[in-house]
C-alpha cells in the first residue's frame, strides 16, 4: 500500500482489534500498481529538482478524494468483518438489583396492618449460537465481500484519475517552461533583427519602416515572453497547491519534453480492448456490484426461512425480604437446548425486499453494460488520439526544423542587403508558431499516452 495511505491510518492505532484482519483486504488490492512511488507522503522538503514520480506521489498523498475512497474501502472492510462475526456464538450477561417497601394500613383494624421490605439481586447469563440458517449468513458475507471488491476498485480508479491529473499538470508545466524558453529565444531573435534594422537605417541602407516594423515585432515578442513567464509561474503554483504547499513555493522540475520521444509501443486495438476488459477497475467494480446484488437476493430470501440455534441460560436470583413476604429465598435456574425460529408472517415485508433486491440486480446489470460500453468508447477515442498526436508530433518536428532553416536563410539575406524586413518578420513568425505547435504536440502526445494507459486500467509509475 502507498506509504501515504499507511500514514493516513496512523489515527487507527487506537482502533478496536481487527480479529478478522479486514484491513489487509484494503491495503492489498487498490494500490498494488503504485507501490513503487518513491518517497510517497514524505513530509521532508521538496527536492531541488522535482521529478514527475515525486510530484505524483506527493499529490496522491494530499488528494481529498483519494482519502475519501480509502476511508470508504476501510468502512466496507469493517462491514465484511461484521458479517464474518455472525458465524460466532453470542454470550450476554446481565445483573440487576431492585429494592422495595410495602405498607398496608386498615382504617378500622390497625392491629392487622403490615409493613415489609424486600430486595432482589438478579444475575443472568445467556449463550446462543446459530447452527443453521439456510444460507443467510453466507449470502450476507458474499454481499459484503463483493462490495469490498467494488470499494477497492473504486479506490484504484480514483488513484488513477488523480495520477493522470497530476501527470497532466506536470506536463503542462513542462510545456509552459518550454514555451517560456521558446518565447525568450524569439524575443532575442527579434532584438537581433531590431539591432540589424537600426544599424542599416543609420547607415542609410534601409528605410525607417524597416526599423519600425522590427521594433513592433520586438515589442510583440517581449509581450509574449512576459505572458509565457506568467503562465509558467501560474502552473508551478498549481503544482505546489496540489502537493499541499504554498503556491509561491519555488519549484524546479527535473523532467523535460523530449523533442522526439519513442512512439513504437502501441498495440493492436483488439488486444487493448481485451486487456481493458480484464483489468479496468471500473469494470471490476461493476462486476463486483452485480455479484453483490445477486447475493443480496439470496440474503433476502434466506431471511424468511427458519434458523436453528443452540441456546444455554444460567440465572441466580436472590430475594431478601421480610416475613410479610414469606422471608428470604434463592432461585437458581440452568437450561440448555435447541431453538427453532420459524418466520410465519411478516406483513409481506419479505416479498417487497426481494422485489427491491431484484430491481437492484437489474440496475447493476445495466450499470455493467454501461461501463463496458464506456470503456470501449474511451479506449477507442484515446487510441485514435494517440495515433493522431504521434503523427502530429512527427510533422511539427519537421516544421520546426524547416522554419528554423528558413529563418537562418532569411536573416542572412537581410544582413547582406538582399532580403526585406517583411520577409524576415514572416520567417520569424513562422518559426515561433512552429515551436509553439511542436511544444503543444509534445504535451498532447504525452497526455494521450497516459490516457490510453488509464483507459486500460493499468496506469502506474511504469507508464511514465
Amino acid at each position: 500500500m502507498l506509504a501515504c495511505l499507511g500514514a493516513w491510518s496512523s489515527s487507527c492505532l487506537a482502533a478496536p482489534l481487527d480479529v478478522f484482519s479486514t484491513e489487509r483486504t484494503v491495503s492489498g488490492t487498490a494500490t498494488q500498481r503504485f507501490d513503487s512511488a518513491p518517497g510517497a507522503c514524505d513530509a521532508g522538503p521538496v527536492p531541488a529538482r522535482l521529478t514527475l514520480e515525486d510530484m505524483i506521489g506527493r499529490v496522491l498523498c494530499h488528494d481529498p478524494q483519494a482519502r475519501l475512497n480509502w476511508a470508504n474501502a476501510r468502512a466496507q472492510a469493517a462491514n465484511v468483518g461484521a458479517r464474518q462475526s455472525a458465524y460466532l456464538p453470542r454470550l450476554n450477561a446481565s445483573s440487576g438489583v431492585t429494592a422495595g417497601r410495602s405498607d398496608t394500613d386498615y382504617a378500622q383494624r390497625g392491629e392487622n396492618s403490615s409493613h415489609g421490605h424486600k430486595s432482589q439481586v438478579d444475575h443472568r447469563l445467556a449463550f446462543s449460537w446459530v447452527l443453521f440458517d439456510f444460507g443467510q449468513r453466507d449470502a450476507a458475507l458474499r454481499n459484503a465481500s463483493q462490495l469490498l471488491v467494488a470499494a477497492n476498485a473504486d479506490q484504484d480508479e480514483q488513484l488513477q484519475e488523480t495520477f493522470v491529473l497530476a501527470a497532466q499538470l506536470y506536463y503542462d508545466t513542462l510545456a509552459a517552461q518550454n514555451s517560456q524558453i521558446a518565447a525568450a529565444q524569439v524575443a532575442a531573435l527579434a532584438a537581433e533583427n531590431l539591432e540589424a534594422a537600426s544599424a542599416k537605417y543609420e547607415a542609410g541602407a534601409a528605410a525607417l519602416s524597416d526599423r519600425l516594423q522590427a521594433q513592433a515585432a520586438y515589442s510583440q515578442a517581449a509581450l509574449n515572453e512576459i505572458r509565457s513567464n506568467g503562465a509558467l509561474i501560474n502552473a508551478k503554483g498549481f503544482i505546489a497547491l496540489r502537493m499541499g504547499l504554498a503556491p509561491q513555493t519555488p519549484l524546479e522540475l527535473a523532467g523535460s519534453l523530449t523533442r522526439r520521444p519513442d512512439t513504437r509501443f502501441v498495440k493492436n486495438i483488439d488486444e487493448l480492448l481485451e486487456q481493458a476488459k480484464q483489468d479496468h477497475p471500473s469494470l471490476v467494480a461493476a462486476k463486483a456490484r452485480l455479484d453483490a446484488a445477486k447475493a443480496a437476493i439470496d440474503e433476502s430470501k434466506a431471511e424468511g426461512r427458519p434458523t436453528l440455534s443452540f441456546v444455554a441460560n444460567a440465572s441466580d436470583v436472590r430475594l431478601n425480604q421480610s416475613m410479610a413476604f414469606n422471608g428470604d429465598s434463592r432461585v437458581r435456574d440452568n437450561s440448555i437446548g435447541l431453538q427453532l425460529n420459524i418466520p410465519l408472517f411478516e406483513g409481506f415485508e419479505r416479498t417487497y425486499k426481494i422485489r427491491g433486491a431484484q430491481a437492484q440486480l437489474e440496475a447493476r446489470e445495466a450499470e455493467l453494460s454501461d461501463v463496458e460500453q464506456r470503456i470501449s468508447i474511451d479506449l477507442w477515442s484515446n487510441y485514435q488520439a494517440l495515433i493522431i498526436e504521434t503523427r502530429s508530433l512527427e510533422k511539427t518536428a519537421e516544421w520546426v526544423e524547416q522554419s528554423n532553416q528558413a529563418l537562418e536563410v532569411v536573416q542572412g539575406r537581410y544582413r547582406s542587403g538582399v532580403g526585406s524586413m517583411l520577409e524576415l518578420l514572416n520567417a520569424l513568425t513562422a518559426y515561433a508558431t512552429a515551436e509553439q505547435q511542436h511544444i503543444g504536440a509534445l504535451n498532447s502526445w504525452q497526455m494521450a499516452r497516459l490516457k490510453l494507459a488509464a483507459s486500460l486500467g493499468r496506469l502506474g509509475f511504469w507508464a511514465l
